[in-house]
């Protein structure tokens, strides 16, 4: 974990900036953000922020890798947020299924070391805290995970003078850091990328200064590097440890220079001399593949991993056999392994391509996910796989063969010269990716461009992966061949992650290994050393092995075939028509205008924009259907009047719906995937909603196609209903034992605050009664919905025309469902005398904190998390023309507060006090619709720590400290200070939308919400009250905040305990387990079970505005003139009494209100 960590302490200060927080402090100020990662053969720097800042930004980095301060405090607290890094991934199946394939690698090869790092391999904590982990030693020993009391670094220290204490450990680790740092941070070794608005002159005036004064230590003459070594002992140090410290410094700097030949080079250059030296061996398991692994996973899933070690293809990225086998073991088309597991109804996913794709190796997957069927003939699915392979190895052998005649060459090869064409079609649709695309963020950018650019050097660093250069006779036909003979059984291993399969393998192992060790290796059950994870490795019988060698027969080879040709390829990328010249280039920079309403009738509203800006082939179309009976379900009352009520089960049918079709056309649409075209199904309180983009030319017959299969019942078959069951029984039943703490809290608070449905327990119980009738009984309801409508944008590369004939098109699918589904099921007109309710958030009671205290039921959370929302009293800012200026005001300062508070809530919680690896602040926006169309904004500021060092109730108070300390430095902050947080928030409100599937997404987000409280039949609306500007009227207001609005908004969200309103949840892990609740107080509310929090969450009311608007009321009081379901409504809640509608009208100030009742 030394190169992980050397990551870490990067951050905490340089001589040149000593201050630890100076870096983060800086970019937050000037609406910036930062990152770094640590993989197998790289560590990544990363930041961006606002250009004009970005000098000294890049001033405060550089400095990281001339001069950095690697403290010995820095070094006893740091090593903590690694080791809490650590624990975090403790609960990640990818993780722990990561730790046993690197138990399974030659434990002298470089992958199977453990990168991330913990407390135990990095022995630097301050004393007062290994105290506290003592006990944690104790289990993680017990476990598998270590212990630092036989540390082997202890030897290496003690074999200098014959001593070692926790001091030398804790030194010793701190000189290894800068040992790395010498040996691996020098300029030879390090790619530099900035990207910014600056010339490319002035950019390089940036760099070259700061980062040529990174010296060249790797080879260390003595006197170079005499800077670094002044010294830095403080008197306390005796003579004596100061020398054996000296002498610490060069063992420490040999052991790092040993490390360092460990890996072999990255650039791909120096990577074509490389050895092939495979990490993984059948030697390793007893000297005879294929063996099958078996791991117990966290989430209720069923994987199935085939795994071959191949030859090294890093050095040719481009013509890499990997890159064909990826996509043809990978294909979810017609004559695929895909598609016949589906039609057998045994997976419900199938991917391919390289696990490790290194200089020296190369370890090839197919990974399934089975259904409950499937992992009953997991065994014919492993077969299959190697018939497939058979298959390629014929195909590839008469390709060559022809190729060598020249037939395939020149296309002549009779239908033989398919691998050629799948080729061509590869290289056809990534080269059309490379050049239709529209700039990313920087941000992003810069990272994959530093790694690309360390691998490939810069002539290809941005093309690679393309083929931009490829041609038909580039195919790697030899090495296609070679790779494929090597998909055989001898040459794999196989892993089962399942519930299942683990019984197997306990029946018949139980807690033990074999008695008779083969070639040195027992099978049966491991344990892992890092996690502690555990597995069994047990062989197959030869009889289970034989059929798949033997290949499956001619019948069943008539299912398997290559793929077809691709039907969804673009044929023409030609612009619109109507697009002016001045739009045929990329004009990013441009405002983003709203789309234009051409259609508004009963049948729905068509929203339509011709792209001005990305000047590409592409269009996005969104379609969503109006529907109330997406989450609710038609009651009667006494009088036999219906009302809309939601339904869990009616919540749920809607999920089973879409993952049902979803599964049902993955075989059909896969090849419109490959051809650059995305689509997905959605469902919300609003309705379902069809995405569909991609390249503009056959998106409409994507997109109706899928729309006419969706309103056809022929999709709801059995196999495709028991996959979608399957998958979400799973994902239910194992929700609290695979959660993180902080993901439990969330839940929790989010169950008490917004969810309608009574939890996981409930969607359980109801999901396991669920049939397929009662899927198509939910079908035919959804286009019997009286006040069904269609909802569509259709923005990008499409002229209004076209626009037009879709729209009408999809209209007439509609209608035409609608009469068949009327006649045929019988359905009755489903009047509703109320409107449907959309998403809700409860309002908390002001002047009382609701505390909620769950134990975390996963057995593997070490972790505590406190989650604190404080939800604001006063409405939320909608649009100019939907919320008054105090509204906009308010909310401005809560999401400035927000912003504020983000770097130094970071700063003081997991810089200085180390709570955690997690810790996070943020503003966050949700909405209500309750009883009317009316959408009402709330704002809300949540921190939350994921913590194993102190309990959650500690971390709770913490967190408190720190906001009541904070309101102090609000008030002194300086105004300059202020105003650069209030113009970076501004800038990043309003940067440059820089593409059409975000752009599209925005505004169909606000389309979706207000379209339906602003624009309705004979209403003569403005297209103004669809807040399409809020970014721009926010940032507006932004820079009108004075010092004093902030602390009134502060004051009122967080410090007035009688009047504002937060909710804290507590999840326990096993480090501080649950032991009591807190006893009753004043002005709390504390709840430790699900009984408590229904209760509790039945005493809240939906959050409503006290106050609206004065267009608002207007606008109400239209809709109930317009709109049937309203005026039944409104007759129904006045005559049963069942409530009110009131309607506040505003002309001038709260004290001139009319109040109207109906």
């Amino acid at each position: 974990g030394l190169a992980h960590f050397t990551e870490h302490m990067c951050f905490l200060g340089s001589k040149r900036y000593p201050e630890e927080n100076e870096y983060k402090h800086y970019l937050a100020q000037h609406g910036g953000k930062s990152n770094a990662s640590t993989s197998m053969s790289h560590t990544t720097y990363q930041f961006d922020i606002l250009a004009e800042f970005g000098e000294h930004a890049l001033d405060i980095f550089s400095n990281f890798f001339v001069a950095p301060l690697f403290t010995r405090s820095g070094t006893a607290r740091e090593v903590q947020a690694v080791d809490s890094e650590n624990s975090k991934n403790l609960v990640s199946d990818g993780r722990r299924r990561l730790q046993v394939l690197k138990a399974l690698a030659d434990k002298d090869h470089h992958y199977s070391k453990f990168s991330t790092g913990n407390r135990i391999t990095l022995p630097a904590c301050a004393e007062d805290d290994e105290k506290k982990d003592d006990d944690n030693d104790t289990k993680k020993e017990e476990e598998g995970g270590g212990s630092d009391n036989d540390h082997p670094l202890k030897d290496l220290v003690c074999s200098i003078d014959g001593n070692c204490d926790d001091a030398d450990m804790a030194e010793f680790v701190r000189i290894a850091l800068l040992a790395f740092h010498r040996q691996h941070y020098r300029p030879d070794n390090m790619t530099v990328v900035v990207v910014g608005p600056q010339t490319v002159d002035e950019l390089e005036k940036w760099v070259v200064p700061r980062f040529g004064m990174i010296a060249d230590r790797s080879s260390n003459d003595g006197d170079d590097d005499e800077d670094e070594k002044d010294d830095d002992y403080d008197d306390s140090i005796t003579p004596e440890k100061k020398e054996k410290w000296q002498k610490m410094e060069h063992l420490a700097a040999q052991m790092i220079a040993d490390a360092a030949t460990d890996a072999p080079p990255v650039p791909i250059e120096a990577a074509k001399s490389v050895v092939h030296q495979s990490a993984f061996r059948a030697e390793l398991q007893g000297g005879k593949w294929p063996v099958v692994v078996t791991t117990k996973p966290l989430q209720n899933v069923r994987k199935l991993v085939i795994l071959f070690p191949m030859p090294p293809s890093y050095a040719e990225p481009d013509r890499s056999p990997s890159h064909l086998m990826s996509h043809l073991f990978g294909h979810e088309g017609k004559g695929s392994p895909f598609a016949l597991y589906q039609n057998a109804g045994w997976i419900t996913s199938l991917s391919s391509g390289p696990r490790i794709s290194a200089p020296d190796q190369n370890l090839f997957q197919i990974t399934i996910s089975l259904t409950k069927e499937g992992e009953e003939h997991w065994k014919d699915v492993v077969k299959y796989i190697f018939a497939y392979a058979k298959m390629l190895c014929t195909s590839a052998e008469e390709t060559l063969k022809l190729s060598e005649g020249g037939a395939c060459q020149s296309g002549d090869g009779a239908g033989k010269d398919d691998l050629y064409r799948i080729w061509e079609e590869v290289g056809k649709l990534d080269r059309m990716q490379f050049h239709q695309t529209s700039p990313g963020h920087v941000y992003s950018f810069a990272q994959s461009a530093s790694q690309s650019i360390s691998k490939y050097g810069t002539t290809n660093c941005l093309s690679v992966g393309s083929l931009l250069n490829e041609t038909r006779d580039s195919l790697p036909l030899s090495g296609l061949l070679d790779f494929c003979q090597q998909i055989v059984p001898s040459n794999c291993f196989i892993e089962r992650c399942s519930e299942g399969a683990w019984e197997e393998m306990e029946a018949l192992y139980g807690d033990g290994t074999t008695s008779n060790a083969t070639n040195g290796f027992a099978f049966g059950k491991q344990v892992e050393k890092w996690y502690g994870v555990e597995y069994f490795v047990s062989p197959l019988d030869e009889s289970d092995v034989k059929p798949w060698g033997e290949g499956i027969g001619a019948k069943e080879m008539e299912s398997i075939h290559l793929p077809e040709p691709n039907r969804y390829i673009p044929r023409s990328l030609d612009l619109c028509e109507e697009l002016p010249e001045e739009a045929r280039v990329q004009r990013i920079e441009l405002p983003v205008s709203p789309p234009n309403l051409i259609v508004n009738d009963p049948s729905g509203r068509l929203w339509w924009k011709l792209d001005e800006r990305y000047a590409l082939p592409k269009a996005y179309l969104t379609v969503l259907i109006r529907t109330r009976a997406s989450e609710n379900i038609l009651q009667s009352d006494e009088s036999d009047q219906s009302s809309w009520e939601y339904s869990t089960k009616t919540s749920l049918q809607s999920e089973f719906l879409k993952s049902i079709f979803a599964d049902a056309l993955a075989i059909e649409t896969y090849d419109a995937y490959l051809a650059g075209l995305g689509w997905s199904l959605s469902k919300s309180s609003a309705g379902f909603t069809l995405t569909c983009h991609g390249y503009s030319d056959r998106l409409p017959d994507l997109a109706l196609k899928l729309l006419k299969e969706l309103t056809s019942p022929s999709f709801l078959e059995e196999r495709h209903f028991e996959t979608a069951k399957d998958k979400t029984i799973r994902g239910l039943s194992s929700f609290f034992e695979s959660r993180r703490a902080d993901s439990l809290a969330i839940y929790y608070r989010n169950l008490l605050l917004n969810y309608k449905g009574n939890g996981v327990e409930e969607n359980l119980e109801i999901a396991r009664a669920i049939t397929l009738r009662d899927i198509e009984k939910h079908h035919a309801m959804i286009w019997a919905d009286n006040d069904l409508s269609l909802e569509v944008l259709y923005t990008g590369n499409v002229s209004e025309k076209q626009a037009r004939s879709f729209f009408s098109d999809a209209t007439d699918v509609i209608d035409s469902t609608r009469a068949l589904v009327t006649q045929k099921e019988a359905v009755e007109d489903n009047i509703a005398y109320s409107w449907a309710s959309g998403p809700l958030e409860r309002r908390l009671p002001a002047g009382e904190d609701i505390e909620l205290h769950f134990e975390s039921k996963n057995p593997k959370e070490e972790n505590g998390a406190v989650v604190v929302t404080y939800q604001s009293q006063h409405e939320g800012f909608k649009g100019k023309s939907l919320s008054s200026k105090e509204t906009l005001e308010r909310s401005a300062c809560v999401r400035l507060i927000s912003k504020i508070i983000r770097e130094p809530c970071f700063n003081e919680l997991r810089t200085k006090q180390q709570l955690g690896y997690i810790v996070s602040s943020f503003y966050d926006m949700s909405y209500s619709t309750n009883e009317t169309p009316l959408t009402t904004s709330i704002d809300s500021l949540t921190v939350y720590v994921l913590s194993r060092k102190v309990e959650p109730k500690d971390v709770a108070a913490r967190i408190d400290d720190f906001l009541l300390n904070f309101r102090s430095k609000l008030e002194d902050m300086p105004s300059k200070e202020i105003q650069d947080y209030a113009e970076s928030l501004a800038k990043e409100l309003t940067k440059p939308i820089r593409k059409l599937g975000t752009e599209a997404s925005n505004q169909f987000g606000k389309i979706r919400r207000y379209a339906p409280e602003t624009l309705y039949a004979d209403n003569d609306s403005s297209l103004e009250d669809i807040p399409f500007d809020n970014a721009e009227v926010v940032a507006a207001a932004l820079h009108k905040l004075d010092r004093n609005m902030i602390l009134d908004v502060y004051d009122s969200l967080i410090m007035k305990k009688g009047s504002r309103s937060r909710i804290l949840t507590h999840v326990y892990g096993r480090t501080f387990p649950l032991k009591e609740v807190p006893l009753p107080a004043p002005s709390k509310v504390y709840v430790s079970s699900m009984n408590e929090l229904m209760t509790k969450r039945k005493s809240l009311i939906a959050y409503e505005p006290h106050s609206n608007y004065q267009r608002t009321g207007t606008r109400l009081l239209g809709l109930v003139g317009r709109h049937r379901s309203l005026q039944y409504a409104a007759a129904a809640a006045t005559v049963v009494g069942v409530g009110a509608v009131v309607l506040f009208n505003f002309k001038g100030g709260n004290d001139d209100k009319k109040q109207t009742k109906i």
